[in-house]
């Protein structure tokens, strides 16, 4: 299995990863977002979360595929090990169709590896073409820590896919809030998370276009 050692992605796929307009049902009170960076096709934005020492981000970047053809690329997790960044290990827990449960175990550069156990919920609607996967922890419904990884713990995120704003294509939004434990300082969690969720969004993007026939 490949690992890829570029940024630190915290539930990535949770990845992916988990990841959130979307909310995994927790209220979250309104704070402003505040832009950070926009290059590649990728907005990247962040916003304080009360009570919490790591921000939430969000990413927002688009794609000439339809949303269903995006969202099927995000959604089939079992393919996530081929080329999402710093996944070593992927356990599907259970399947129900519209729910799953994986465990997962990141390989890091410069700190210990890290592992999770993740829900992911897909929602769809037909009649507007808007699909989204809710992301969050589920650490009780996985393996307990081992003492080799650092549990992360409350993740929360996810991903909307919808048409663009003219009809066209698609526009792809994914948010993740979560904290990598340890003795990692928050400002170095909050800039390294900024970067690995753009290059996620990114690494999903490309993929779903080479599943496509695109380049």
């Amino acid at each position: 299995m490949r690992r890829c050692r570029r940024s630190w992605v915290p539930g990535v796929v949770a990845a992916l990863l988990a990841v959130g307009g979307l909310f995994t049902g927790t209220a979250v009170p309104a704070v402003e977002w505040e832009k950070l960076s926009e290059k590649d096709g990728a907005l990247v934005e962040r916003r304080a979360v009360p009570g919490s020492r790591i921000g939430e981000i969000r990413v927002t970047a688009h794609s000439p595929l339809a949303p269903a053809a995006v969202f099927e690329t995000i959604w089939k997790y079992q393919e996530y090990p081929e080329f999402v960044p710093f996944l070593k290990r992927l356990n599907l827990l259970s399947d129900t169709g519209d729910e799953r449960v994986a465990y997962e175990q990141l390989a890091l550069p410069f700190v210990r590896d890290r592992d999770y156990t993740i829900r992911f919920r897909k929602r769809v609607d037909p009649a507007t073409h808007r699909y989204e996967i809710f992301i969050e922890s589920a650490n009780d419904a996985g393996p307990p820590p081992d003492g080799r990884h650092v549990r992360v713990t409350n993740i929360r995120g996810g991903w909307t896919t919808e048409p663009g704003p003219d009809g066209k294509g698609s526009l792809v939004r994914y948010e993740m809030q979560s904290d990598p434990g340890g003795r990692i300082p928050a400002w170095l969690a909050d800039r390294t998370q900024r970067h690995a969720a753009a290059d996620l969004v990114r690494a999903m993007l490309k993929r779903a276009l080479e599943k496509n026939g695109g380049k």
